[in-house]
């Protein structure tokens, strides 16, 4: 069997596989601090901006916020011109009524920048009808308004109270008619006689001149009107002494009282306390009230001065 056959093949060596290293994606390399992403698909480059789309979101807001604005706006308006919300109907309670209802409908007519009317229930004038009650009625020192049902509103006024009467400048040159005045010195209103009260209670004529030279006492101030409240309570304190004081004249930095007999009294602008110590030493000892003294003095420390007679002392005064 030297012979080769057709099936005998001869065997090659076989080869040994070598194994390539495998092929690694180059590494990006960045710079320190810088976080590496992965590069946006096509459907991530497409989308808008982030700013973009808050912007388009702040502005739907406002445009929404807008159109709410607009129809309260316009809700209130139809409110507002709703004959069912309107004021007809004034109510007053207090002095000078008559007035009162009319100034406050005439405050109440028209509208406020030709929009809404002044007599809607949501937009009333308050200030302004308030302003010029007191304003043309000096006797009435506060206003209140509040709304009474849906068609009318009611204005309380409440009067000034009158804590003596002015009765012109001097005592000497007296004004033609007195004027009701209040504890601030405010002239607010003629004074109209009434029956005869008793003389405690019967309220003081005062004498000074007008602050800034007023020529109308109506709404003008009195002069002196810092030292009139203390002068005003020594009053009431010589009225219990039993002194029948009816009047005050004040006079550069002395103030005299008058008793309805005519005796005058006269003590110094701000020693009131001093003045009470000695009438109340002295005046139940006189008679002030018959017309028999002409003059009392207060003025000096100690001792009170008669018109006639010498010195009065503390300690030795009798009655004269």
């Amino acid at each position: 069997m030297s012979a080769k056959k057709s099936w005998d093949v001869e065997r090659k060596p076989a080869r040994l596989a070598v194994k390539e290293p495998a092929r690694t994606k180059p590494v990006r390399r960045t710079a320190p601090g810088v976080v590496a992403t992965r590069p946006h698909s096509r459907a991530t480059v497409s989308k808008e901006p982030l700013k973009i789309r808050r912007a388009k979101a702040r502005r739907m807001f406002y445009i929404g916020l807008c159109i709410f604005a607009l129809t309260l706006i316009g809700a209130l308006l139809y409110a507002a011109w709703m004959p069912s919300l309107r004021v007809d109907v004034v109510n007053a309670e207090g002095p000078h009524t008559e007035d009162v209802i009319r100034m406050a409908q005439e405050e109440l007519a028209g509208t406020h920048l030709f929009i809404v009317p002044r007599n809607s229930l949501f937009f009333i004038p308050e200030a302004q009808i308030r302003s010029r009650i007191l304003s043309e009625q000096p006797s009435i020192v506060a206003v209140s308004i509040k709304s009474s049902g849906l068609n009318a509103i009611g204005v309380i006024a409440l009067e000034r109270s009158s804590a003596f009467l002015w009765c012109g400048a001097s005592h000497e040159l007296p004004a033609p008619t007195c004027y009701h005045t209040d504890a601030d010195g405010l002239v607010f209103a003629p004074y109209e006689p009434v029956e005869p009260v008793a003389s405690s209670t019967v309220l003081l004529k005062v004498y000074v001149p007008l602050a800034d030279n007023a020529t109308e006492p109506v709404s003008a101030h009195t002069g002196y009107a810092s030292v009139l409240p203390n002068a005003l309570r020594l009053a009431k304190t010589l009225r219990a002494l039993g002194a029948n004081i009816a009047a005050l004249g004040i006079r550069n930095d002395e103030a005299d009282f008058y008793t309805i007999s005519g005796t005058r009294v006269t003590y110094v602008i701000g020693r009131e306390g001093q003045a009470a110590q000695l009438a109340a030493s002295v005046f139940p000892k006189l008679l002030l009230n018959d017309g028999s003294v002409d003059y009392v003095d207060l003025r000096f420390d100690g001792k009170v001065y008669l018109r006639k007679g010498a010195p009065v002392s503390l300690d030795s005064a009798v009655g004269i």
